[in-house]
């Protein structure tokens, strides 16, 4: 018997206790033990073809890693291959045949070799892997990874993007404009593009170029915010691009990741913890996301060269935890922090921590504490039902350029959903015409299970109205702050939804009259 007649015999007696039981009875029939995305495809046949009902305890069991999705979109990385960079820092680590900072062990650098970094083989098989592990794909979220995104020649980055958008709308485009087209209204849409560069590469002709390829976020690689401590670790460049950029890709629309890297040579405990409140604080930086990697000691790096002649040593994970709870504690409830450690292996780390699960161990010895972290990831509403009654509220943050608005539903233990508004002072010339005299919606983002284009759910957070909601006083901010236009950097996937709420293309946004 296969898989599926094993299963259509049994569904009706299989429970969340006795699954496992079941599992094994089906492996002797089959002659291996069938997976959870063996089980799915099945059940997946089954309920296509009316032969099963479908359940939802069975739905949630069998997805691999539900967590990835429970944050309203599916996102997943697409690694550039080598290419030199611009950086000479002392800490990066630089593996033949990887792009700079990354090794060749880590799952995104794994899945990009196995197909020698081609974009389009990349994106088909993580869309198939994903699939296959209970995720929907109809709502993406790309990261595309490998060091300095700018620095690498601008045909490459055009071919790379059209190899993504070829891949995820299941056509092959000629140019970007037709492959962004057809996503508009595709099946799985681009919801969100981030890349990862430096802040002295942020020019004019550079923020256009993104722009034009769809990107809507950028991770910028900050590490430190101390003169003496970049010079020391050879940045190559000083705190001012830092907020230069910040400032310039803000009033572009684009949501802002910093990079920040604690434990850098020049660097103690106490001034880690004054530069992330410097980073949180001071209206120059305030990123809407931070990752957040503690040196670690890589062999063949001139750190490694440092470490080894005893000039520079690493914090215990005794230190580190105490710092990385300080900073978690002083984040304010805008900012999310994606990453609180690098997952790097430990046959890398020659110096520093190897516990890549210290988010889970600070969050313990907080809840112990009774004491939280406000930051978005720690109050998005994930996974749980939409069973209470959020409440609009907007927080106000002072910015170099202009205020923000963060425009947020949520309870005092959750955050379901979030718009980060700009007013951009108006007397600045923007780089981008269609912006001048605009705010400008940098963020819409509502939080929970993925809930599939054009559905309704009464459980789900997402088409529940709230982006609607959100927008609508986003625009009576606005108006009565006496702008005569409102602009969103919407990805691509995204602007059908603002077609509907009166909003028309203009450039590379959607914007509104009022």
């Amino acid at each position: 018997m296969d898989l599926n007649s094993l299963l259509l015999r049994d569904y009706k007696n299989v429970t969340l206790k006795n699954i496992d039981a079941f599992r094994n009875k089906w492996a002797s029939a089959l002659g291996f033990t069938p997976k959870n995305s063996h089980i799915l495809a099945s059940y997946r046949d089954l309920v296509k073809t009316g032969s099963m009902p479908k359940t939802a305890w069975l739905d949630h069991y069998l997805m691999t890693r539900r967590v990835r999705s429970q944050s309203g979109v599916t996102p997943f990385a697409v690694m550039t291959g080598p290419f030199t960079c611009p950086g000479q820092c002392t800490f990066c680590p630089l593996e033949v045949g990887m792009p700079r900072s990354y090794l060749s062990d880590e799952p995104a650098a794994q899945r990009a070799l196995s197909v020698n970094f081609d974009p389009f083989l990349q994106v088909k098989n993580r869309l198939q892997q994903l699939s296959e592990t209970g995720h929907s794909v109809d709502k993406i979220e790309l990261i595309v990874v490998g060091g300095t995104f700018s620095a690498y020649p601008k045909q490459y980055k055009i071919d790379f993007f059209l190899g993504i958008y070829n891949a995820i709308n299941g056509s092959m485009a000629k140019d970007i404009p037709t492959a962004q087209a057809f996503n508009e209204t595709a099946k799985r849409r681009i919801v969100g593009i981030s890349i990862e560069t430096r802040p002295d590469w942020l020019d004019e002709s550079e923020i256009r170029l993104l722009r034009w390829l769809g990107v809507t976020r950028l991770q910028i690689g900050i590490q430190a915010l101390d003169g003496k401590i970049l010079k020391r670790v050879q940045r190559g460049h000083s705190i001012r691009p830092i907020a230069k950029a910040t400032r310039d890709v803000k009033n572009a629309g684009f949501k802002v990741c910093y990079h920040y890297m604690p434990n850098l040579p020049g660097s103690n405990p106490a001034k880690d913890v004054a530069m992330a409140k410097t980073m949180y604080l001071d209206p120059r930086f305030k990123p809407d996301t931070v990752k957040i990697y503690p040196t670690q000691i890589i062999p063949k790096t001139i750190l490694f060269r440092q470490w080894e002649r005893g000039e520079f040593n690493t914090y215990n994970d005794s230190t580190l935890m105490k710092v990385l709870t300080r900073i978690k504690l002083i984040t304010p409830p805008y900012c999310r922090i994606d990453r609180l450690v690098r997952d790097i292996s430990k046959k890398w780390v020659a110096d520093g921590t190897h516990h890549t699960n210290m988010r889970q161990t600070i969050q313990a010895r907080l809840k112990s504490l009774g004491k939280i972290c406000h930051c978005v990831r720690c109050r998005e509403i994930k996974g749980e039902r939409y069973d209470e009654i959020p409440s609009l509220r907007v927080l106000d943050i002072a910015t170099n350029g202009g205020m923000e608005k963060f425009i947020s539903f949520e309870t005092d233990q959750h955050l379901y959903s979030l718009l980060r508004l700009r007013l951009p002072n108006r007397r600045q010339i923007m780089i981008f015409s269609e912006l001048n005299g605009a705010a400008i919606i940098r963020e819409v983002h509502t939080y929970g299970v993925v809930a599939d284009i054009d559905t309704v759910s009464t459980d789900k957070t997402q088409h529940q109205g709230l982006g609607k909601k959100m927008i609508a006083k986003a625009e009576e901010i606005a108006k009565t702050a006496g702008y005569p236009k409102i602009a969103v950097i919407s990805a691509i996937g995204t602007r059908e939804y603002y077609k509907k709420l009166g909003y028309g293309r203009e450039g590379t946004y959607m914007t509104k009259l009022f």
